[in-house]
């Protein structure tokens, strides 16, 4: 059950990621073509692709986690013995959920901080928050993962990135 919750939740931020990278380029895309051919770029087109890069850049966090490829610090490696590498990833785990719940409940004052005063956007007159909404989904997000990954080693993902 844990697996396949996982493997939705990460191909539904999968998808969000890339319907924003995609508003990325239509809206910038648009906008060149609107400056070349007709003269006018499109109004708030730039403003546009900047949220859209906001919210594909805070999935990526989400997915990051999700296929195991964050930084992490690496001198543990040598000072925390084999056999104990289980109990270690497990505590890190839970560190690293505890953070992002602590994260993302300030997250979530900030954006209804945001809700309260009615911000909107200075390009787009559009209200910020329901855009800021995705920094306290990720970090939350994350936390579930973190703290399923810690309950249930076998679904923790093996670790991508580089090693030099």
């Amino acid at each position: 059950m844990i697996p396949r919750f996982l493997n939705g939740l990460y191909w539904a931020e999968a998808i969000l990621a890339v319907t924003a990278f995609s508003g990325v380029a239509l809206a910038l895309t648009a906008d060149v073509v609107g400056r070349e051919l007709f003269g006018n770029g499109i109004y708030g087109a730039q403003k546009f692709a900047v949220y859209c890069t906001a919210v594909a850049g805070m999935t990526g966090f989400a997915l990051v986690v999700a296929k195991g490829g964050h930084l992490r610090p690496k001198f543990f490696d040598r000072i925390v013995p084999a056999q104990y590498e289980a109990q270690a990833n497990r505590i890190a785990d839970l560190a690293a959920a505890a953070i992002c719940i602590f994260l993302g409940i300030y997250a979530l004052q900030f954006v209804y901080s945001s809700y309260q005063l009615q911000e909107r956007g200075l390009g787009l007159n559009v209200l910020v928050w329901p855009i800021q909404s995705i920094i306290p989904y990720v970090l939350l997000s994350s936390a579930l993962r973190y703290t399923l990954f810690a309950l249930s080693p076998a679904n923790r993902p093996a670790e991508e990135g580089f090693d030099p």
